[in-house]
Protein backbone atom coordinates (compact mmCIF):
# COMPACT_ATOMS: atom_id res chain seq x y z
CA UNK A 1 0.00 0.00 0.00
CA UNK A 2 2.80 2.16 0.84
CA UNK A 3 4.09 1.82 -2.90
CA UNK A 4 0.71 2.42 -4.40
CA UNK A 5 0.51 5.67 -1.85
CA UNK A 6 4.25 7.09 -3.08
CA UNK A 7 3.86 6.38 -6.72
CA UNK A 8 0.05 8.44 -6.69
CA UNK A 9 1.97 11.19 -4.47
CA UNK A 10 4.58 11.16 -7.21
CA UNK A 11 2.10 11.27 -10.09
CA UNK A 12 0.01 14.26 -8.59
CA UNK A 13 3.28 16.24 -8.00
CA UNK A 14 4.18 15.36 -11.46
CA UNK A 15 1.14 16.60 -12.98
CA UNK A 16 0.76 19.77 -10.48
CA UNK A 17 4.22 21.05 -9.16
CA UNK A 18 4.16 22.98 -5.73
CA UNK A 19 3.53 26.28 -7.24
CA UNK A 20 0.73 25.30 -8.93
CA UNK A 21 -0.64 23.55 -6.15
CA UNK A 22 -0.54 26.11 -3.77
CA UNK A 23 -1.59 28.66 -5.99
CA UNK A 24 -4.90 27.21 -6.89
CA UNK A 25 -5.75 26.34 -3.65
CA UNK A 26 -5.62 29.88 -2.63
CA UNK A 27 -7.40 31.02 -5.21
CA UNK A 28 -10.53 28.78 -4.46
CA UNK A 29 -10.49 29.75 -1.00
CA UNK A 30 -8.90 26.17 0.44
CA UNK A 31 -6.37 26.00 3.27
CA UNK A 32 -4.34 23.20 1.93
CA UNK A 33 -0.75 23.82 1.02
CA UNK A 34 1.61 21.34 -0.25
CA UNK A 35 4.20 22.26 2.56
CA UNK A 36 3.23 25.96 3.44
CA UNK A 37 1.30 27.03 7.12
CA UNK A 38 -1.62 28.75 7.01
CA UNK A 39 -4.39 29.77 8.81
CA UNK A 40 -7.61 31.77 8.56
CA UNK A 41 -9.45 33.91 10.79
CA UNK A 42 -12.24 32.58 12.42
CA UNK A 43 -13.14 34.95 15.02
CA UNK A 44 -12.02 38.30 15.24
CA UNK A 45 -12.55 40.30 19.19
CA UNK A 46 -12.18 43.79 20.29
CA UNK A 47 -10.67 43.67 23.98
CA UNK A 48 -10.01 47.03 24.31
CA UNK A 49 -10.33 50.09 22.11
CA UNK A 50 -6.95 49.61 20.54
CA UNK A 51 -6.52 45.92 21.09
CA UNK A 52 -7.83 43.66 18.62
CA UNK A 53 -7.82 39.33 19.35
CA UNK A 54 -7.86 37.07 16.44
CA UNK A 55 -8.37 32.97 16.69
CA UNK A 56 -7.03 31.42 13.61
CA UNK A 57 -7.42 27.86 12.75
CA UNK A 58 -4.46 26.87 10.87
CA UNK A 59 -4.35 24.03 7.73
CA UNK A 60 -2.94 20.68 8.14
CA UNK A 61 0.55 21.36 8.10
CA UNK A 62 0.79 23.45 11.07
CA UNK A 63 2.99 21.47 13.95
CA UNK A 64 1.18 23.24 17.16
CA UNK A 65 1.63 25.86 19.36
CA UNK A 66 1.91 25.48 23.49
CA UNK A 67 0.79 28.41 25.76
CA UNK A 68 3.39 30.80 26.33
CA UNK A 69 5.03 30.34 22.86
CA UNK A 70 5.66 33.26 19.99
CA UNK A 71 4.79 32.17 16.32
CA UNK A 72 6.02 34.65 13.28
CA UNK A 73 2.25 35.49 11.52
CA UNK A 74 2.32 36.99 7.93
CA UNK A 75 -0.24 38.67 6.37
CA UNK A 76 -0.05 41.17 2.93
CA UNK A 77 -0.81 44.57 3.07
CA UNK A 78 -0.71 46.61 0.18
CA UNK A 79 0.12 43.35 -2.05
CA UNK A 80 3.53 42.87 -0.19
CA UNK A 81 3.70 39.81 2.88
CA UNK A 82 4.88 41.95 6.47
CA UNK A 83 5.80 39.55 9.47
CA UNK A 84 5.44 40.12 12.81
CA UNK A 85 5.98 37.74 16.00
CA UNK A 86 3.05 37.30 18.08
CA UNK A 87 2.54 35.19 21.73
CA UNK A 88 -0.30 33.31 21.55
CA UNK A 89 -2.98 34.64 23.78
CA UNK A 90 -5.05 31.59 23.89
CA UNK A 91 -4.96 27.71 22.58
CA UNK A 92 -7.77 25.37 21.83
CA UNK A 93 -6.56 22.80 20.30
CA UNK A 94 -4.86 22.96 16.68
CA UNK A 95 -6.88 26.84 17.27
CA UNK A 96 -4.85 29.17 19.02
CA UNK A 97 -5.64 32.82 19.71
CA UNK A 98 -2.74 36.30 18.93
CA UNK A 99 -3.48 39.70 20.38
CA UNK A 100 -2.54 42.74 18.98
CA UNK A 101 -2.23 46.54 20.54
CA UNK A 102 -1.77 49.66 18.07
CA UNK A 103 1.19 51.17 18.80
CA UNK A 104 2.84 54.48 17.18
CA UNK A 105 4.25 53.44 13.71
CA UNK A 106 2.72 50.07 13.65
CA UNK A 107 1.84 49.15 10.66
CA UNK A 108 0.59 45.39 11.09
CA UNK A 109 -1.11 46.22 14.35
CA UNK A 110 -2.83 49.27 12.91
CA UNK A 111 -3.70 47.09 9.91
CA UNK A 112 -4.97 43.86 11.76
CA UNK A 113 -7.18 46.71 14.53
CA UNK A 114 -8.71 47.98 11.45
CA UNK A 115 -8.91 45.41 9.00
CA UNK A 116 -8.74 41.82 10.78
CA UNK A 117 -12.16 39.80 9.69
CA UNK A 118 -13.49 36.60 10.00
CA UNK A 119 -12.18 34.45 6.53
CA UNK A 120 -8.97 36.54 6.60
CA UNK A 121 -5.74 34.37 5.64
CA UNK A 122 -2.29 34.47 7.12
CA UNK A 123 0.90 32.71 6.95
CA UNK A 124 2.37 30.72 9.78
CA UNK A 125 6.38 30.96 10.27
CA UNK A 126 8.12 29.61 12.98
CA UNK A 127 7.08 28.68 16.84
CA UNK A 128 9.53 29.40 19.29
CA UNK A 129 10.13 30.07 23.13
CA UNK A 130 11.18 28.31 25.93
CA UNK A 131 9.12 29.55 28.54
CA UNK A 132 5.74 27.70 28.24
CA UNK A 133 2.86 26.11 29.96
CA UNK A 134 4.50 23.42 31.43
CA UNK A 135 7.74 25.39 32.59
CA UNK A 136 5.08 26.36 35.63
CA UNK A 137 3.01 23.37 36.07
CA UNK A 138 3.93 21.97 39.32
CA UNK A 139 5.48 25.17 40.66
CA UNK A 140 4.20 28.29 42.53
CA UNK A 141 4.80 30.66 39.90
CA UNK A 142 4.55 34.70 40.21
CA UNK A 143 3.36 36.44 36.72
CA UNK A 144 4.20 40.13 36.21
CA UNK A 145 2.69 41.96 33.11
CA UNK A 146 2.65 45.47 31.46
CA UNK A 147 -0.11 46.52 28.83
CA UNK A 148 0.11 43.90 25.87
CA UNK A 149 2.75 41.98 27.93
CA UNK A 150 -0.38 40.16 29.47
CA UNK A 151 -0.99 37.86 25.82
CA UNK A 152 1.60 34.99 27.32
CA UNK A 153 0.03 34.60 30.19
CA UNK A 154 -3.32 34.65 29.62
CA UNK A 155 -3.34 31.27 27.61
CA UNK A 156 -0.82 29.72 30.23
CA UNK A 157 -4.42 30.70 32.94
CA UNK A 158 -6.71 29.77 30.39
CA UNK A 159 -4.67 26.56 29.93
CA UNK A 160 -4.63 25.63 33.72
CA UNK A 161 -8.04 26.89 34.49
CA UNK A 162 -9.32 23.39 32.17
CA UNK A 163 -7.19 21.09 35.08
CA UNK A 164 -6.81 20.43 38.68
CA UNK A 165 -3.72 22.82 39.37
CA UNK A 166 -2.85 23.37 42.90
CA UNK A 167 0.21 25.65 42.98
CA UNK A 168 -0.56 29.40 43.44
CA UNK A 169 -0.54 31.39 41.05
CA UNK A 170 -0.59 35.05 41.48
CA UNK A 171 -0.69 38.09 38.65
CA UNK A 172 0.29 41.46 39.11
CA UNK A 173 -1.02 43.19 36.22
CA UNK A 174 -0.29 47.05 35.30
CA UNK A 175 -1.82 49.56 32.58
CA UNK A 176 -2.53 52.84 32.56
CA UNK A 177 -6.29 52.32 33.54
CA UNK A 178 -8.07 49.47 33.89
CA UNK A 179 -10.10 49.87 30.67
CA UNK A 180 -6.69 49.66 28.92
CA UNK A 181 -5.72 46.60 30.02
CA UNK A 182 -7.36 43.41 27.56
CA UNK A 183 -8.58 40.25 29.40
CA UNK A 184 -9.54 42.27 32.60
CA UNK A 185 -13.06 40.51 32.92
CA UNK A 186 -11.28 37.30 31.92
CA UNK A 187 -9.16 37.41 34.59
CA UNK A 188 -11.44 38.99 37.46
CA UNK A 189 -13.67 35.29 36.47
CA UNK A 190 -10.76 33.72 36.64
CA UNK A 191 -9.87 34.60 40.46
CA UNK A 192 -13.21 33.62 40.94
CA UNK A 193 -14.01 30.41 40.08
CA UNK A 194 -10.12 29.36 41.14
CA UNK A 195 -8.97 29.23 44.54
CA UNK A 196 -5.01 29.12 43.89
CA UNK A 197 -5.31 32.28 41.37
CA UNK A 198 -4.55 35.99 42.80
CA UNK A 199 -5.19 38.82 40.73
CA UNK A 200 -3.77 42.64 42.01
CA UNK A 201 -4.65 45.21 38.89
CA UNK A 202 -2.21 48.32 39.11
CA UNK A 203 -3.46 51.84 36.91
CA UNK A 204 -0.24 53.47 36.39
CA UNK A 205 -1.94 56.70 35.58
CA UNK A 206 -2.42 56.98 39.76
CA UNK A 207 1.25 55.88 40.78
CA UNK A 208 4.00 57.68 41.82
CA UNK A 209 6.52 58.92 39.00
CA UNK A 210 10.23 58.77 38.91
CA UNK A 211 12.48 61.77 37.98
CA UNK A 212 12.03 61.03 34.13
CA UNK A 213 8.53 60.88 34.09
CA UNK A 214 7.84 56.77 34.23
CA UNK A 215 5.70 55.73 36.68
CA UNK A 216 7.14 53.46 40.05
CA UNK A 217 5.97 50.52 39.37
CA UNK A 218 5.77 49.55 42.93
CA UNK A 219 4.96 51.26 45.93
CA UNK A 220 7.42 49.52 48.01
CA UNK A 221 5.73 50.54 51.71
CA UNK A 222 2.14 48.97 50.42
CA UNK A 223 1.04 46.35 52.07
CA UNK A 224 0.51 44.16 49.74
CA UNK A 225 3.37 44.10 48.20
CA UNK A 226 4.86 43.50 51.45
CA UNK A 227 2.46 40.63 52.09
CA UNK A 228 3.92 38.78 48.92
CA UNK A 229 7.48 39.15 49.69
CA UNK A 230 6.70 37.44 52.21
CA UNK A 231 5.60 34.15 50.21
CA UNK A 232 7.55 34.86 47.62
CA UNK A 233 10.93 32.61 48.15
CA UNK A 234 9.65 29.64 46.46
CA UNK A 235 7.95 31.13 43.39
CA UNK A 236 9.36 30.89 39.28
CA UNK A 237 8.68 34.38 38.38
CA UNK A 238 7.54 35.54 34.81
CA UNK A 239 7.41 38.72 33.60
CA UNK A 240 6.41 40.23 30.21
CA UNK A 241 6.06 43.73 29.32
CA UNK A 242 8.62 46.45 27.64
CA UNK A 243 11.77 47.00 28.36
CA UNK A 244 11.69 49.94 30.33
CA UNK A 245 8.90 47.88 32.69
CA UNK A 246 11.02 44.99 32.50
CA UNK A 247 14.01 46.47 34.18
CA UNK A 248 11.97 47.96 36.71
CA UNK A 249 10.67 44.62 37.35
CA UNK A 250 14.11 42.65 37.14
CA UNK A 251 15.66 45.04 39.50
CA UNK A 252 12.93 44.68 42.34
CA UNK A 253 11.54 40.61 41.97
CA UNK A 254 14.94 38.92 41.08
CA UNK A 255 16.32 38.74 44.98
CA UNK A 256 13.43 37.54 45.79
CA UNK A 257 12.09 34.91 44.04
CA UNK A 258 13.70 31.29 43.08
CA UNK A 259 14.21 31.74 39.45
CA UNK A 260 12.92 34.83 37.30
CA UNK A 261 12.34 34.63 33.17
CA UNK A 262 11.49 37.70 31.06
CA UNK A 263 10.18 38.44 27.88
CA UNK A 264 10.87 41.92 26.26
CA UNK A 265 9.75 43.96 23.74
CA UNK A 266 11.40 47.61 21.94
CA UNK A 267 9.50 50.24 21.04
CA UNK A 268 9.16 49.93 17.08
CA UNK A 269 12.15 51.84 15.69
CA UNK A 270 12.11 54.09 12.47
CA UNK A 271 13.88 52.03 8.96
CA UNK A 272 16.69 54.21 7.51
CA UNK A 273 16.56 54.82 3.93
CA UNK A 274 19.12 52.89 1.88
CA UNK A 275 22.58 53.08 1.73
CA UNK A 276 22.44 55.37 4.87
CA UNK A 277 24.76 53.90 7.98
CA UNK A 278 23.35 52.16 10.57
CA UNK A 279 24.96 50.08 13.48
CA UNK A 280 24.94 46.34 14.35
CA UNK A 281 25.53 45.31 17.85
CA UNK A 282 27.76 42.20 18.19
CA UNK A 283 27.01 40.88 22.07
CA UNK A 284 29.00 38.21 21.87
CA UNK A 285 32.27 40.28 20.58
CA UNK A 286 31.16 42.89 22.80
CA UNK A 287 31.64 45.27 19.64
CA UNK A 288 29.61 47.36 17.20
CA UNK A 289 30.28 48.13 13.28
CA UNK A 290 29.15 50.25 10.88
CA UNK A 291 27.29 48.90 7.81
CA UNK A 292 24.91 50.07 4.90
CA UNK A 293 20.83 49.98 5.45
CA UNK A 294 19.47 47.34 2.99
CA UNK A 295 22.05 45.91 2.26
CA UNK A 296 23.02 41.81 2.68
CA UNK A 297 23.82 41.25 5.95
CA UNK A 298 26.47 38.41 5.84
CA UNK A 299 28.27 40.14 2.82
CA UNK A 300 28.19 43.52 4.79
CA UNK A 301 29.28 42.38 8.58
CA UNK A 302 32.46 40.34 6.01
CA UNK A 303 32.97 43.93 4.46
CA UNK A 304 33.59 45.53 7.90
CA UNK A 305 35.40 42.99 9.30
CA UNK A 306 33.37 40.93 10.71
CA UNK A 307 34.31 36.70 10.65
CA UNK A 308 31.15 34.56 10.51
CA UNK A 309 30.98 30.84 10.01
CA UNK A 310 28.83 31.03 6.36
CA UNK A 311 28.17 27.56 4.20
CA UNK A 312 25.86 28.01 1.43
CA UNK A 313 25.03 31.59 1.41
CA UNK A 314 21.31 31.09 0.75
CA UNK A 315 19.62 30.12 3.68
CA UNK A 316 20.18 26.08 3.70
CA UNK A 317 22.66 24.92 5.61
CA UNK A 318 22.25 27.47 8.91
CA UNK A 319 26.04 28.09 8.97
CA UNK A 320 25.65 31.86 9.64
CA UNK A 321 22.72 31.29 12.12
CA UNK A 322 22.57 33.50 15.13
CA UNK A 323 19.78 35.21 17.41
CA UNK A 324 18.35 38.27 16.39
CA UNK A 325 17.95 40.16 19.62
CA UNK A 326 16.58 44.01 18.47
CA UNK A 327 16.27 45.82 14.59
CA UNK A 328 14.04 45.57 11.47
CA UNK A 329 15.30 43.50 8.87
CA UNK A 330 13.66 42.41 5.61
CA UNK A 331 14.29 38.94 3.69
CA UNK A 332 15.84 39.15 0.97
CA UNK A 333 13.48 36.67 -0.78
CA UNK A 334 10.04 37.67 -0.46
CA UNK A 335 10.68 41.06 0.88
CA UNK A 336 8.89 40.75 4.23
CA UNK A 337 9.85 42.49 7.18
CA UNK A 338 10.00 41.63 10.65
CA UNK A 339 10.85 43.98 14.12
CA UNK A 340 10.42 40.81 16.21
CA UNK A 341 13.31 39.20 18.12
CA UNK A 342 13.88 35.75 16.55
CA UNK A 343 15.86 32.59 17.02
CA UNK A 344 17.88 31.43 13.86
CA UNK A 345 18.19 34.30 12.42
CA UNK A 346 19.81 34.24 8.93
CA UNK A 347 22.55 37.00 8.02
CA UNK A 348 22.95 35.55 4.19
CA UNK A 349 19.32 35.92 3.40
CA UNK A 350 18.73 39.39 5.23
CA UNK A 351 19.10 42.58 5.05
CA UNK A 352 19.34 44.91 8.50
CA UNK A 353 16.65 48.46 8.10
CA UNK A 354 17.59 49.82 11.36
CA UNK A 355 20.08 49.40 14.33
CA UNK A 356 20.19 45.76 15.02
CA UNK A 357 21.66 43.83 17.73
CA UNK A 358 23.09 40.11 17.11
CA UNK A 359 23.68 37.08 19.43
CA UNK A 360 27.25 36.95 17.52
Amino acid sequence: MNKITDALLLVRNMVLPEPVYDFWCAELGLMSRRHAVVARAVKVVSETPDAVSIWLKPNANFAGVLPGQHINIGVEINGHLVQRSYSVSGVHGRYFRITTRKVANGKVSFYLNQFAHRGMTFTLGDVYGDVTVHSFDQKPTLFLAGGIGITPIISMLESWSQTLRQQPVQLVYWGKTSQDLAFVDRLKSLAKTHSWFELKILETQFLERNSDGTPKLLAETSAWFEDLKGRLTHFEAFACGNDGFVDQIRERFAPLVNNFHFESFSPLLATAEPGLPIQVRLTKQNRTVTIPSGVNLLSALERAGVAVASGCRRGTCNTCSCNKISGITQHQGDQSINEATAAGFKPCTHAALSDISLEM
